[in-house]
């Protein structure tokens, strides 16, 4: 049978899910063995399907391997067992209810209850697929992981001050009321007596846990408010506060130490993008650039970084082996170099050499991609944004993503006839003369394309000079005649 993808979007969007999940599993799984509950109610139920659904879908998903990606079931279960298919699989049992059904009281089966929170340290490997599949910053990752293990060792050390005596189960609603009276009746002393015994409301377990959770949070973050503390008689209470003690400044250096860095790590580009705006803004201003020319140049950059992130394909391309950065590049403009008239009909290996010659440029809003009368040396291949053809100062067309322009010139080799003005942030990608000439000398078929597209062009530009030049002779002899007709002015 065909298994799910391991980094496929499902994958991804359960794993998000499973994480709170299997928190809210092993909380409460640890809280009502403190309390001697076995409860099999709907909740259990659900939590239980959950187990099971995340038992299933493991046992269905290919595995990634040292950087293999086992597809076949049998190697799959292999791979599953030596990880974590016991802790998954004794999670999705139902202990609880087995045990209320079948009258399980001995003291294995108290082992079977705590052998599924083996399950909640598996969130450190669904974290990192997590982190795989959706591609999200490692620094989140880790602010994830430490809420996750913050919240588990918090309730840990509040079921243990709780097993330890620390919290009170009860609490005096209205005090003892004490008063002086005599001893007897002739009324020869005075003593004080308890007239009226204090009225006790006694706690439930989850008030209980939460006064201990209350216990361990002022302990732990040392606030330590001291309303809370063990008795000065109970060496048990006053051993565990040590270490609940030690625990939380541990735990609350590393925090303190580390968040920090996890935020300026948490978006890395980020702070690169700012750290090079501040040398760029510095840059005209030693320079004294017009404030206009100082405007289009932040709105470069940061067209960059909304685009791209601060991040170039020559920096990513650049550092993956050329078979694989050409497969990339082909994938990204096979679309657009199918649309070049020049390219129809081609082999596919001359569009791989075609894509490693190509570079790329961004443009703003009214930047002009090439002017009219300048030497072409490049043409140009559009993959984001819109552009304006303008001849003698007027717009004769437009350009959207996908199309090519430039391309004229690189073979007459003679002056641009027409402007091209970004109208909208754009994209575009390059090839220089050089790499132009160099495929036509390899290639024959597409030097073929390039003489035949050529001499069509050039005879529909040649007629459609000579039908200017006509239309323009033709008004220019209507208006000679016109001006003949009407005679000379005369004068009173």
């Amino acid at each position: 049978m065909p298994l799910i993808s391991h980094n496929g979007k499902l994958r991804g969007n359960w794993g998000l899910f499973l994480v709170p999940a299997n928190l809210i599993f092993g909380v409460t799984l640890s809280y009502r063995m403190r309390t001697g509950e076995i409860v099999h109610d709907l909740f259990y139920w659900v939590m239980i399907s959950i187990m099971f659904t995340d038992f299933l879908l493991d046992i269905s998903s290919t595995k990634k391997h040292r950087m293999e990606v086992v597809k076949d079931f049998r190697s799959v279960l292999r791979l599953y067992s030596r990880g974590w298919m016991i802790p998954d699989l004794l999670a999705a049992i139902p202990f609880e209810y087995f045990a209320d059904v079948f009258h399980w009281e001995s003291d294995w089966f108290l082992l079977l209850r705590v052998l599924p929170l083996t399950k909640t340290f598996k969130v450190s490997a669904v974290l990192a697929d997590l982190q795989m599949i959706l591609q999200l910053p490692r620094a989140m990752m880790q602010l994830m992981s430490l809420g996750y293990w913050a919240i588990q060792a918090m309730h840990a050390v509040a079921l243990g001050w709780w097993w330890a005596g620390g919290s009170p189960d009860s609490i005096d609603t209205t005090p003892a009321k004490v008063a002086w009276v005599w001893e007897d009746d002739q009324k020869t002393q005075l003593v004080q007596k308890t007239i009226a015994e204090p009225e006790t409301r006694k706690f439930t377990n989850f008030e209980v846990y939460l006064r201990s959770l209350y216990w361990t949070v002022t302990t732990m973050t040392t606030i330590g408010y001291g309303d809370y503390s063990p008795a000065k008689d109970n060496n048990q209470q006053i051993i565990f506060t040590i270490f609940a003690q030690i625990a939380g400044v541990s735990f609350y250096g590393y925090i303190v130490g580390n968040i920090p860095v996890l935020i300026a790590n948490r978006d890395a580009a980020r702070a690169a993008f700012e750290s090079r705006n501040e040398i760029i803004n510095e840059f005209m201003r030693i320079k004294q650039l017009p404030v206009g020319m100082q405007d289009r140049v932040r709105d470069y950059y940061q067209y960059l970084w909304e685009s791209r992130k601060n991040v170039s394909d020559a920096e990513v391309l650049g550092t993956l082996p050329h078979a694989l950065s050409v497969d990339v590049l082909v994938f990204l403009n096979n679309d657009i170099l199918q649309k070049v008239e020049f390219f129809k009909g081609v082999k596919e290996i001359f569009i791989r050499e075609v894509v490693g010659m190509l570079t790329t440029e961004a443009y703003i809003p009214g930047d002009y991609i090439i002017r009219e009368g300048e030497f072409g040396t490049r043409m140009y291949f559009l993959t984001n944004g819109e552009v304006d053809i303008i001849v003698n100062g007027h717009r004769v067309a437009g350009l959207t993503t996908g199309s090519p322009f430039g391309e004229m010139a690189l073979v007459s080799g003679d002056k641009r006839n027409a402007s091209v003005q970004a109208t909208t942030y754009c994209d575009v990608y390059v090839l220089d003369r050089s790499g132009f000439d160099q495929l036509r000398s390899r290639y024959e078929d597409f030097d073929r394309n390039v003489v035949e597209i050529t001499e069509k062009r050039a005879a529909a530009n040649r007629k459609t000079k000579e039908d200017r030049d006509l239309a323009a002779a033709k008004a220019a002899a209507e208006a000679a005649k016109s001006e003949n007709e009407s005679g000379p002015e005369t004068t009173a």
